[in-house]
Parts: C-alpha cells; structure tokens; sequence
C-alpha cells in the first residue's frame, strides 16, 4: 500500500519553544547520521508509536521528557494525513491520539494538537484507510474476534529492522522474537504476500464451519443409530412371539429394519379393524427352534468364558510362584559368606609348621568354591527375573471382558425366548398384550427417530463441501506460493550479490519458522539462518530479504495490499563498527577524521558503503515505488556518493540531536 512518510515531528511541551520536524524524501534512501546518545534509533521507535504500538519504547529521558506529542505528516495513498500520539507516563503507551487529513499544499504543521481517537479508535480507522479486511485469519470462529482479524499493526513487521533484530541469527523479523506475534505472523504471512485474498479467507471459515455442521450431523446419526440398536434385543423379542402367534410370517423379518416395517404394518391392521386378516396358525415350533439355537450359543460363548479364566489363573500362578521363587533366592544369597573378604584375609604362601615347606592348599580350595558359587549364582540371577508375563495377562482381561458381555447378551436373548407356559386358549389375549408392548416400543422408535430429513441434511452439506474444495483446488493458492517463493529466491540472490553473499543454496522464506531456510545440492539438507554464521552474513540476508519482500510488495497485483511502503533500518553498519559499552564508535568522529579510517579499515568501509548501494539498487529496481530510512553512524563520507540519497539530519557536533539545543 502506498505510503510514505514526509515529516516527523515532535511538538515540546514548553509553549516557548518551536516544534522540532525531519523531513523526509519518498524517493530516497533517507539517512539520520550522528554520534551516539544523539536519539538517532529512537526515530524507528518514535514511527512505530504514532502508528499505534502497544508499547513504547522510546528512551525513557530527554525526549520523553521534552516532547508532548510525537507526530507524523504522511500520504497513503492520494490522501495526506497528519497522526500523532501523546508521550506516554508509563511502557505501555498512551492512549490519546489525533488523525487528521491535511492539505497536500499545505507545508504548516499546527503548533498545537488535541486528542480526536481512542486507541481502538485509532486502529478501526487505519484499518479503513488501509483497506485490510475484517475477515478472521484463522478459520474457527469461535476464536476469539479480536484476536483473529488481521490489522495494519501485523504488517509493521515487514516495515521495520531495528538494531537488534537488523543482525539477529534467530529472528528475521520485528517482534517475532515473541511467541504471540510469531503466530500471529505465521497468518499473516500469506495475506501480505498476497497468497491469500479475502475472499481465500471468507471461504476457509466457510468450509470450517460446514465441517463442524457434518460433524455434529453424524454424530446425531451415530446416536439414532445406537439407540435403534440398544431396542434391537426388544424388537426382536416381539417380532418372535407375533410369529409364534401367527400374527407374522418368518420369511419377512431377515432384518432389522424388515421386523420394524412388518412391527408397524401389524399395529396399523389392528388399528384399521384388519387384525383378524393377519391372523395365521400358532408357530410354536418356530420358537421352540430359535430356543434351542440361543442355548447352543449360550454354552459355546460359556465353554469360552471358563477357557480364558483357566489360562487367566494359570499365568497368575506362574507370575505368584515365580515371584516365591525369587524371594526364596534372594534369601539364600544372602546367607551365603563373603568368600571375596575370605580369600583377601588370608595369609598367602604360610610355612607348614610340621615340615617348613611354602604351603597354599587352602587358596585352592576357596578358588574352587568360588568357580562353584559363580555358577550358582548366574542360575540365581535368572531366577531372580522371572518370567514376565504382564503383556499377557493385560490381553487375557481384556479378552475375557469382551467374552463375558456376550455371554450376558446371549442368556438375557435365550430368557426371552423360554416358553411361558401360556395354554393355546390364551392366544388371542396374549396378542393383544403383545400389540399393547408393540405399540409403546414404535412411539419410542418415532420418538428416536425425530425429523426424518437428517440423511437429507447430511448430503446438502457434503454437496456444499465439494463446492468449496471444488474452489480450493482450483483458486490457485499453490501456484502462487511457488511463484511467490521463485521470486524471493531470485530476488534475495540479487540484493545479496551487492552486499558479498555467495550462497549457491536454493533460498526460501520459511512460512512455520519465520526465517530464511538454504537446500544444497539435492535439497535432502535444509540448513537455517542461525546456521549460517557470521554477523556481517546475517546482517546481508535481512536487508536482501527485506528489499526482495518490498520488491514483491509494490508490484502492480500486490501494489494496493496491505503492508505500508516504507522500510526503516537502524545501524546495519554496526556488525562492521560496532559500539563499545560506553556506546562510543569509530564512525561516531568527524568527517576528516572518519576519512582517515581509509588506511585501516578499508575494506569494512567498503562493505558499508556496499549497504547503501544496495539499498539504493531496491528503490531503482521498483521505480521509487517505496521509501527508506536509515538511522546510522556513517556519515557523507562513506555514502555520499551512492546516488539516491538524503541526508536528513547530521548530529555530529556536540550537542546536536534529535531534541534541539533550545528545549534544554
């Protein structure tokens, strides 16, 4: 999106004094240089806190103490906007703000501003002016909103390489070096990049939430069908006793379902006055057969039930003897004496007090015993471990708890199948008493069995699912993933010749790590950023990634996206110069000075030089489609000659600073 910034001001808090303003350039690498202590990195901190930051992290001090409100003039787009923010009282920043539209002619900056937004306010409207959907980046909606939406405040991670992210081996990008702000950029990622649309994203909630339809769908069919099941065992009780009533044929229940239809059309002839129609013999044979069946079950599913608690009690006797047994060896090793503490106390080579001669006799007797005591207890040993036989007896309960509730099913289907007792007189009553059952049990089928058009509901959702994979495989998000990243490649390979990379490796923006990752040769290895070392490495991958992103950002299909068009950087030379712990610098000196650094230190020079010819290459490459600032120690001398450069600012004199001589 287009955006550039034009002035940054800050308006003091004494009326007495003029408000301070740096004046940017959009077609420039625009460049604050000074010593240190001068508020030079505080300019990244004071942009990201008028563009609405949670935090401030301005130096608590002078410019916190001096300043009343931070400010930017800018233009998005065709539209000039003047926004500022209140000095905060405390880290987490303020929360009074104003945005106004300003006259594009108009060079003069109020010398006084009043609150207009809240911070909610503030960001709503930014959101608007940016164009960045409200649509969750996530696809469950029961995320919480205002975690989910995606907001102008993500994309400030492409907008910013601060001092100690612009070298950092573990952190690509701004505040992803925490957990919350990594995920959140994880998501983010492909909407910036343009991968994903809103209508990408409207869609992939869509499809989330017909998955939980389904999935609450089936589960209520899955619950129909287990109720109907657990009524099985009373189905077919009564359709048994109407065939041995004669009330029904054999041949028409062969299922479940069969018995329930032929249930129902006996209850709706008794209802019409056609009982007597269906009226057939007595089939007691029938029941006497199915008796006979269920008790020939019954023993089979019983002879299996005594078989796995015989084998059951057989391993738990051998684990019990086999744990006696160990207790009884172990109790034995004990008492046996310690030959080792033997053999030492005994005195080698003695004099037999009968004849005079060396005799050790003894030794041999104990060496021998001690060959014997060695076997044993290897034998010992192993009987000390035992068998193990856990896994088995684990199987064998588990086995015998699944045969024990067949059992339970078969006697409880053979008990209502014993005969009653009832004389052939009777038959006709007890048809009535089985229509009386037989209608209860059907009320309660209905009572399952709810609204009949679930199996209907299922297939419209399964037909809305398959137009919206239908849409997924054919939106083209895979294709642009694989261009997007062919891009990155060759554009970071281009940014990285001008700062000395020589990686032959195949580059690509890792979307779960949020780093750079290099394939070698056949790709099998995948190495990271942190892997590849040196600072000045480091510091060359961020700034070709973040020229190569910015490159990707402004071009025609990606122009009108949401990530602003400006990259602001702060002391990338810092891995060539770095600045002691009293904070003083080499490049901090004055101009002639700093020149005369060319005998020593050429060819860090050199490489700093190399900096902002690259960074100069990315606003050509784009046509000045995006704007740079970079807070430096490097003064004139070392990139004066780049082409494409403002210098903003010069603060090498003593005194000279972001707050100007007069606020003190």
């Amino acid at each position: 999106m287009q955006f550039f910034i034009s002035e940054l001001i800050l308006w003091p808090k004494s009326p007495f004094h003029k408000i301070r303003t740096l004046k940017f350039a959009e077609d420039k690498v625009n460049v604050i240089h000074g010593r240190s202590r001068t508020g030079k990195s505080s300019i990244i901190s004071i942009i990201d806190y008028c563009l609405g930051s949670e935090r401030c992290t301005i130096p608590v001090g002078p410019i916190r103490e001096k300043t009343e409100w931070f400010g930017l003039k800018v233009r998005i787009r065709d539209t000039w906007v003047l926004i500022g923010r209140r000095t905060p009282v405390k880290s987490s920043g303020s929360g009074e703000f104003f945005f106004l539209p300003w006259p594009s002619d108009d060079g003069s900056i109020p010398d006084q501003v009043k609150k207009t937004h809240t911070h909610a306010q503030y960001k709503d409207a930014f959101n608007r002016v940016a164009r960045i959907t409200n649509i969750s980046l996530t696809d469950d909606e029961d995320v919480a909103q205002s975690e989910s939406p995606p907001s102008y405040r993500d994309m400030a991670a492409f907008n910013f390489l601060p001092q100690h992210i612009v070298a950092n081996p573990n952190a690509l990008f701004y505040k992803a070096d925490t957990y919350q702000h990594k995920e959140k950029l994880k998501r983010v990622l492909p909407y910036a990049l343009g991968v994903v649309d809103a209508e990408y994203l409207r869609k992939s909630r869509e499809r989330t939430r017909y998955l939980k339809i389904l999935d609450s769908q089936k589960k209520e069919l899955q619950s129909r069908e287990a109720a109907f099941a657990s009524w099985e065992l009373e189905v077919a009780t009564l359709w048994n006793e109407s065939v041995m009533l004669g009330l029904s044929e054999e041949r028409d229940g062969s299922s479940l379902e069969a018995r329930i239809s032929s249930l129902r059309g006996l209850n709706d002839a008794y209802l019409q006055g056609n009982l007597s129609q269906r009226l057939r013999a007595p089939q007691y044979g029938f029941t006497n057969r199915l008796f006979q069946e269920a008790t020939e079950v019954e023993e089979a599913v019983q002879r299996r039930v005594d078989d796995l608690v015989q084998e059951l009690r057989g391993y738990r006797g051998l684990a019990y003897r086999a744990k006696k047994m160990s207790e009884a060896v172990g109790s034995e090793r004990e008492q046996v004496i310690n030959l080792d503490w033997l053999q030492q106390s005994l005195v080698r080579d003695e004099t037999c007090v009968v004849c005079g001669s060396a005799c050790d006799h003894t030794h041999g007797v104990l060496n021998d015993l001690a060959e014997k005591l060695s076997d044993v207890t290897r034998l010992s040993n192993a009987l000390l471990e035992g068998p193990i036989v856990d896994k088995q007896l684990a199987a064998l309960e588990r086995e015998l708890s699944v045969v024990q509730q067949e059992l339970h099913a078969a006697r409880m289907h053979r008990l209502s199948l014993e005969h009653k007792g009832a004389l052939p007189m009777e038959s006709l009553g007890r048809a009535y008493l089985l229509l009386g059952r037989l209608q209860a049990l059907l009320m309660a089928l209905e009572i399952l069995d709810g609204q009949g058009d679930l199996n209907d509901r299922i297939r419209n959702t399964e037909e809305d699912l398959a137009q919206l994979k239908q849409y997924f495989l054919t939106c083209g998000r895979e294709k642009r993933e694989k261009v997007i990243a062919t891009k990155l490649d060759e554009y970071i390979r281009g940014y990285g010749w001008w700062l000395k990379l020589k990686s032959k490796a195949t580059i690509e923006l890792d979307p779960e790590e949020l780093t750079l990752s290099f394939k070698n040769g056949d790709g099998m290895r995948k190495d990271f950023l942190w892997e590849i070392g040196s600072g000045a490495n480091w510091m060359a991958y961020h700034l070709s990634t973040f020229l190569a992103l910015h490159e990707i950002f402004v071009e025609p299909e990606h122009l009108d996206g949401p990530v602003f068009s400006f990259l602001a950087i702060d002391q990338p030379s810092q891995v060539y110069f770095p600045s002691t712990h009293s904070g003083v610098n080499l490049l901090d000196e004055h101009d002639e000075q700093a020149i005369s650094l060319n005998g020593s230190r050429d060819d860090d020079i050199e490489d700093t030089r190399r900096i902002f010819r690259a960074l100069a290459r990315g606003l050509e490459r784009t046509k000045f489609k995006y704007q740079i600032i970079v807070a430096e120690h490097a003064d004139k001398s070392i990139w004066g000659n780049v082409e494409h450069m403002n210098e903003v600012a010069a603060w090498k004199k003593e005194g000279d600073g972001l707050i100007p001589k007069e606020w003190f």
